[in-house]
C-alpha cells in the first residue's frame, strides 16, 4: 500500500523573487558583477598522464600488450632499445650498488651484517665509525625493517663498505 501525503502537508517551492535593489548601489538594480554570488571555480581537466593511467587500468590483458607492443615498435623505428616492462637495466658498477634508492638491497644487508660480525659491531656503532649520531636508530631499522634511509648514510655507508671489504 503506497504511503500517501498527510492531508494537511502541502509541498512548497521556494521560488526566487527577482531582485529590485542593488546592495552594491547599482543605478539600476540590476545584476551587476560587484554583487553576483561568487562563481565556482572550473573543474581542473586532467593531465594526459592521468588519461593514460586511467585507460591502462581498465585496459584488458590483450590491449594493454598490444599497447606496449606499440610502444616498443615505435622505440625499434627510432633507434632505442626498447625497454619491457619489468626488466630493469642493469649498471656496469653493480657491485658498488647497494640500494634502491632509499632502501638497502638484500645482498647489502647480509654484507653489513658479516662486516659488523667480524668486527663485532652494532648498528650504532657503524652510524658513529659514519659519522652520524650513535642514538641515530635508522641503520638499525633499515636492517631489522627494511626500512628506508637518508642518502647521506647510504653514501657513507657505501664507501664504508667498500674500505672494509677491502682491508679483509
Amino acid at each position: 500500500m503506497p504511503l500517501l501525503p498527510k492531508p494537511n502537508f502541502v509541498p512548497r517551492t521556494k521560488k526566487r523573487t527577482p531582485k529590485f535593489f542593488s546592495r552594491a548601489g547599482s543605478p539600476l538594480g540590476l545584476w551587476t558583477d560587484t554583487n553576483r554570488k561568487p562563481v565556482m571555480s572550473k573543474k581542473e581537466k586532467p593531465s594526459p598522464l592521468k588519461k593514460l593511467l586511467k585507460a591502462w587500468t581498465s585496459a584488458g590483458p590483450e590491449e594493454r600488450q598490444a599497447f606496449l607492443d606499440l610502444v616498443s615498435a615505435e622505440a625499434r623505428a627510432r633507434g632505442e632499445e626498447p625497454l619491457l616492462p619489468g626488466a630493469e637495466t642493469i649498471p656496469e658498477d653493480a657491485a658498488a650498488l647497494i640500494a634502491n634508492g632509499r632502501y638497502l638491497l638484500p645482498s647489502t644487508i647480509e654484507r653489513i651484517e658479516s662486516v659488523m660480525r667480524a668486527r663485532k659491531l652494532s648498528p650504532s656503532g657503524v652510524m658513529a665509525e659514519l659519522g652520524f649520531s650513535s642514538r641515530d636508530a635508522s641503520l638499525t631499522r633499515a636492517l631489522a625493517m627494511k626500512a628506508a634511509l637518508r642518502l647521506s648514510v647510504i653514501a657513507a655507508l657505501a664507501e664504508w663498505l667498500a674500505t672494509h671489504e677491502r682491508n679483509g
